[in-house]
């Protein structure tokens, strides 16, 4: 598994179990240099919904439909058969990790459908 085909979407795990969605990468010339990731969670709480809330998830708190929405997701990205990446992996072959701050506002804060 090369991590230097490491794209934009893509999924790391921490040794928690926690997903991560890459949301940036930084090369020098063609070398993968560093990766900026956001919580799955965090991610998908800001994807523009496209249908209405179905009656599975009226009476339920809203988490779990987010949580419904990551599973989707991380299966989507085994089913496409990419490699989801640990960190440490990634610090061992010196490509930086960096969270992005979720106090700062979201890219997609304003957005509307």
């Amino acid at each position: 598994m090369s991590m230097q085909k490491i794209v934009e979407a893509d999924l790391v795990r921490d040794e928690y179990g926690n997903y991560y969605k890459v949301v940036g990468t930084h090369r020098d010339e063609e070398k993968l240099t560093a990766l900026e990731v956001s919580n799955l969670y965090f991610e998908k709480s800001f994807e523009a919904s496209t249908h209405n809330l179905d009656d599975n998830y009226q009476e339920k708190p809203f988490g779990v439909y987010i949580q419904d929405q990551v599973n989707a997701y991380i299966e989507g990205i085994q089913n496409n058969e990419r490699p989801i990446y640990g960190i440490r992996d990634l610090m061992v072959n010196r490509i930086s990790v960096y969270a992005v701050d979720i106090t700062k506002p979201h890219p997609k804060r304003n957005q509307t459908v």
